[in-house]
């Protein structure tokens, strides 16, 4: 029998009280009406400055908002932050225009490493929980990329992800069926993602899968296991279909 349980409910039927310490605990991750003040103060400020001057004046003023931020950073405008002081740039991280990062409490963190190109739209989401989203140096995420789960998700250096490739930590589980998908809960496994890896446009990684370093995964593809290194993977499921072969050059 299906039960109508509240343990999923993020407005409380309480009243607006609770319901504004809700939001305040949401995006700060603390129950501080003080650093909510601060930090929506500040961003609300900065975001929406345009052009270059904009992207680089909130590449210094978001260092004392962020859990931190390298030199050079660029971000773009309308570029939001949940619980921000989970959120750690490196240096030379680019962020594009209305993209979404997002920690869920203050166990979580996403870490960013140096020469890391976000493209507009992205949403990365570390959900409830211990763990984090790690990008390693000089990756490059397309447009409306999605990363999120409340497992690890780490990304190796030089891997570039197609517009709207998407990685999930996190899955429902539904084994019983008197009772709401919603309220069966999560599964969370790490997903990792090696060094000069390519994920296709449209490409999904589902949680608890490792994709090897200089693999290939077509567009639209669905990896739902393992991809040894220097594979080619397509289809749903994928399947590897061959192997990139290193060449050494001839005298």
């Amino acid at each position: 029998m299906m039960t109508d349980s509240k343990s999923n409910l993020l407005i409380s039927k309480t009243g607006i009280r609770e319901n504004f310490w809700k939001y305040i605990e949401r995006t700060t991750g603390e129950h501080s009406l003080k650093k909510f003040l601060w930090q929506s103060t500040m961003l609300t400020l900065f975001s929406s400055f345009p052009g270059a001057v904009g992207a680089v004046l909130r590449g210094t003023a978001y260092k004392g908002i962020l859990g931190s931020v390298g030199e050079n950073c660029f971000i773009e405008k309308d570029v939001h932050f949940l619980v921000p002081q989970k959120i750690f740039l490196g240096n030379r991280v680019f962020i594009g225009e209305n993209s979404y990062l997002s920690v869920t409490g203050t166990q979580g963190r996403i870490e960013i490493k140096d020469d890391v190109q976000i493209f507009q739209g992205c949403v990365l989401r570390k959900k409830k929980g211990k763990g984090k989203i790690v990008i390693n140096e000089f990756v490059g995420l397309g447009m409306n990329v999605y990363l999120a789960g409340g497992g690890d998700i780490e990304i190796g250096k030089y891997s570039v992800f197609g517009n709207g490739a998407k990685v999930f930590s996190s899955g429902h589980i539904f084994k019983d069926p008197s009772i709401p998908i919603r309220e069966q809960g999560l599964k969370h496994k790490k997903v990792k993602i090696g060094e000069d890896v390519m994920l296709g446009a449209s490409a999904i990684v589902l949680e608890g899968v490792t994709i090897g370093d200089g693999a290939v995964i077509g567009a639209g593809a669905v990896v739902t296991k393992d991809i040894p290194s220097y594979s080619i993977a397509v289809g749903v499921p994928a399947k590897v279909i061959g192997k990139r072969e290193k060449h050494t050059s001839k005298d």
